[in-house]
Order: C-alpha cells, then structure tokens, then sequence
C-alpha cells in the first residue's frame, strides 16, 4: 500500500535536490540509485536521460516524469502547513516534477514490499523538458519499446487528464541597427530599441483565442545610458493546440518583423522561428482512456478530460508513436514562488499510480 508518509519523505529529499535545467547530474544520479533499490536495471542514454527497466508480464509500459526544474530553485527549503507543501517564496517548491518522480517511485516501493508481480514497465525520466522539451527531443528511442505511458507533469489532482497540448515554435530575433552618441550625433545612429518597440507593439500578444498564445519574454540590448543602442536580442514563443493557428501566427510575426525593418535604412535583422515540436490531441474516447476510467471507477473517482496550454515530454512521444497522456499530480502556482502541492492530491495520484501498474498485465 502506497506510504503517506514516505511518500512525502521522498518528495521532501528530491526538492532539496538542486535540478534547474542543464544540471540535472545529481538529480539523475538519485533517482538512477532509487530505482535501483527497486529491482529496475537503469542507464542514461548519449543525452543524459535516466532509463529504467523493470521486466515482467504483459506489454511494456512507460512511467514518465522530468527532472529538471525552472528557477529560481537553488536552495528549496519546503514547509509543511496543513495539507500542503509550499517553499519559502525565495524560490519555487519543485512540486513542478518532484511531485511527479516521488508518485513514480512510491508506487513501485509498494507494490515491491507487497511482492506484487510486475509488468513490463519502462521508467523514464528526461533532462532539459522545462528548456523546450530537450530531453524528449533527443531520448534514444531505440532503447524504448513501449506505445503507450503516463506522464505525471500536470497541474491539479490525478482525475485531470490532460488530452491535448499546444504546438510550440521558438522565436529568436536579433536587430542590429547603427551607434552614435546620443547627445552629440543621434542623428548618425539608428536605435535598435525603437525598431523592437515597434515591432512588439504590432505584434499578436497574450490571449489568442482558446488554444492559442504568444509571448515576447526576453529583451535584452544597449550598451549606455548616452550610446543609441545597436544591438538588441528578443526571446518569444507562439503556442497552439492547432497547427493551423500555430503556422499561421508564426507567419504573421515574420511579416511583421520584415515589414518594420524595411522602414529603417541600414538596419538588419536576424530571425529565426523554428517549429520545436507539434501540437497533439488525445481522442477522449481512445480505448486506453476508457481502460484508466474504469480504474478511476473502482477507486471512487471521476475523470475529467481536459486540454492543456503547457507542452509537456508527452508532445514528444506523440510524435514517436507512443500514446501517452499526463495526469495531475496535486500541484499548483507551478513556475512561481507560490507554487504549493496538495499532499492528499499527490497521495491519491500515487494510489491511481499503483492501481495502474497492476492492472497492465491484463489489459494492455
């Protein structure tokens, strides 16, 4: 049976593990000897991602969660109130995927103390997924046989399925225009702030409609107080459940970019909005779907199919034919510093966890 206790015990020693993203290493490494201690035979792939595999009875299965986090998140010091975790507010909590990786890992203690057998199941967990999915992007899929998996990288309890997410296309700008001194000569100079704040204001920002987004999040240029600035870098992305919405915004931000520039004589831009990966819908009525209700059922719970505005390692798999759906884990605020988790949420979600696991020698 699934340890309240320990559970939030591991959650407890994995947020206090320092994993923003591109310094995963000792976050790997931990997990690598947990699942060990299972019984699971585990190797990293060329990329750094942590693969494990537990052999059994019936078709292999994935059990997925990321292990890096966004900052700031060096340093966690999470608190306990009432049926809560939250961190001090000096950074994020990590429920954003600790939560996940502890549910993982206390479902398989479980069912190894009760002695249950154990199906085919392939445990994995990826670098890099809050930096663009990186992990996923370059998982060796050659060491993966499953097509079908949980994620638990979603926000709110366990019966949230998250059914579809957004397609995701980067947006990398750099203008150069021209530096004089801005007391003596602006006339000389062209000012590369003035053409990115046109630009940003003719673009499509913030709420699109219902499954489409776009954000400009990084600005970055200038050199002085009293220089007209050269150079300035901007950071965006353009997010949609449709991938008719996300090419066709992604053109209209490269007309705009291109039509402002042409007004400025001698300025230059370098632009790059490069498609990372595609949006992805999960058919409510799929057969695999219909199976996890029936779990939900017997534990008393009733699922709600939900899309999602956050990309997760699952857009990913979509794409390398695995069907694979995300689950809430009980956590909430993710990616601020009043992130919390809902440790009841996050006890259930491991339960369902469990309960999944043995039922997947007879219905996968």
């Amino acid at each position: 049976m699934i340890n309240k206790k320990r559970l939030s015990s591991t959650f407890v020693d994995l947020v206090k593990i320092d994993s923003p993203s591109g310094e995963e290493k000792l976050i790997a490494n931990e997990v690598k000897k947990r699942l060990e201690e299972i019984g699971a035979t585990v190797i990293f792939d060329t990329y750094g991602n942590v693969i494990g595999k537990i052999s059994g009875e019936g078709k292999p299965f994935i059990l997925n969660a990321h292990l890096d986090t966004v900052e700031p998140s060096r340093g966690i010091k999470p608190i306990k109130k009432g049926g809560r975790f939250f961190s001090d507010e000096s950074t994020i909590l990590g429920a954003d995927p600790k939560s996940g990786i502890a549910i993982i890992l206390e479902s398989l203690t479980s069912l190894r103390e009760m002695g249950n057998k154990l199906p085919n199941l392939e445990i994995v967990f990826t670098i890099g997924e809050e930096n663009g999915l990186m992990g996923a992007l370059n998982l060796d899929y050659s060491l993966i046989n499953s097509k079908q998996g949980i994620t638990f990288d979603g926000g709110g309890p366990c019966t949230d399925i998250h059914t579809a997410a957004p397609g995701y296309t980067k947006v990398d700008v750099v203008i150069t225009g021209r530096s004089a001194h801005a007391g003596a000569e602006p006339e000389k100079g062209i000012s590369a702030i003035r053409i990115a704040s046109e630009i940003i204001s003719k673009l499509p920002l913030g709420r699109i409609d219902d499954e489409t987004t776009s954000n400009i999040g990084i600005i970055n240029g200038g050199s002085a107080r009293n220089a007209i600035p050269e150079t300035i870098e901007i950071k965006g992305e353009i997010r949609s459940r449709s991938i008719n919405k996300l090419e066709s915004l992604t053109l209209t931000f490269q007309k705009i970019f291109y039509e402002v520039i042409k007004k400025y004589d001698g300025a230059k831009i370098e632009l790059t909005l490069k498609q990372q990966f595609a949006p992805y819908n999960f058919d409510t009525n799929h057969d695999f779907i219909k199976k996890l209700n029936k779990i939900y059922q017997k534990m008393g719970l009733i699922s709600t199919c939900i899309p999602s505005g956050g990309a997760t390692d699952v857009n990913i798999f979509h794409a390398n034919g695995i069907e694979a759906i995300v689950l809430g884990t009980g956590m909430y605020q993710c990616h601020t510093t009043k992130e919390y988790l809902e440790i009841e949420e996050m006890f259930q979600a491991a339960q369902f966890c469990e309960k999944v696991i043995q039922s997947l020698i007879s219905f996968t």
